[in-house]
């Protein structure tokens, strides 16, 4: 009589994939989630660079040619706060309409100049109505960029001539 030992080997085969199971189940089901900083902030980075883009778009000149000045530089030194507000508000809003945040966004423009060793600043434009939603609001979230100008700002204290400003926009939910 020859014996056979493929029945022996089955059942090994078996009770190894059954622990395997086992073991697997067990590792995933004990497992648990870890929520790190960044998960929380992915709606701010959004936010951040729907900013970047935005002040991308408004300070892009027309025209491709060198040192041709851009929409944004115009308004900065016109003291155009109000197209500012109007353009600003409209790069914000468009979306695609699988989102609310674009819809409760407010923001605060500021105007900041180097002379030597002072730093003028001047609020260049907001989109609050009132004080009090600047004072309540969510943290905000900064997105800068440098402005190329030929001329000095519509304000006093700076230089005339051609010079950088950085503008920053601070950008909340309601």
């Amino acid at each position: 009589m020859v014996m056979n030992d493929e029945g022996q080997l089955y059942t090994i085969e078996g009770i190894t994939a059954g622990v395997i199971m086992l073991v697997t189940a067990f590792t995933i089901f004990n497992t648990g989630i870890v929520y790190t900083p960044g998960d929380a902030h992915i709606t701010d980075m959004q936010i951040q660079q729907l900013g970047y883009d935005a002040l991308l778009m408004m300070d892009t000149p027309a025209d491709s040619s060198p040192l041709y000045e851009s929409p944004l530089a115009k308004m900065i030194q016109g003291d155009h706060g109000d197209q500012f507000k109007y353009e600003f508000n409209d790069y914000l809003n468009k979306h695609t309409g699988t989102t609310e945040i674009v819809d409760s966004l407010e923001y605060n423009a500021t105007v900041f100049n180097r002379d030597g060793d002072t730093i003028h600043s001047y609020q260049f434009s907001n989109s609050t109505m009132y004080e009090t939603s600047q004072l309540t609001r969510e943290p905000a979230i900064s997105v800068t960029r440098y402005v190329w100008l030929s001329d000095r700002p519509f304000v006093s204290g700076y230089d005339t001539g051609k010079q950088l400003v950085l503008l920053e926009v601070l950008i909340w939910r309601r």
